[in-house]
């Protein structure tokens, strides 16, 4: 399908599943409580590239999650974001039955 013909944004083909392994990685740390994790920390965790889970994390789970960039940091020229779950309760069911209407 074509971005110009669907009218939906364009994703790729793995989306879902990184979606998939980072909710469970910040469903595990949070029920460790281990509070924030850096992109970096869920991208060693779930074996995706950094890269990969910040675009996920931004472009399809902002509802999912809170996101703090510390402003401390970035007056040095460092952009760390932290992530965790917005809402320790939900589970993985409702997770994907929300993605599934955006994709």
């Amino acid at each position: 399908m074509d971005i110009l013909n669907s009218g939906r944004a364009k994703f790729y083909k793995n989306t879902r599943s990184n979606a998939i392994k980072i909710f469970r990685v910040l469903k595990k740390s949070n029920e460790l409580g281990e509070g924030y994790l850096s992109i970096s920390e869920i991208a060693r965790r779930t074996g995706l590239h950094r890269w990969t889970v910040s675009r996920t994390v931004d472009l399809w789970m902002g509802h999912f999650i809170e996101m703090v960039i510390p402003e401390e940091l970035e007056h040095v020229g460092l952009r760390i974001k932290l992530v965790r779950l917005a809402n320790p309760d939900i589970d993985e069911k409702s997770m994907i039955r929300s993605m599934s209407i955006r994709f």
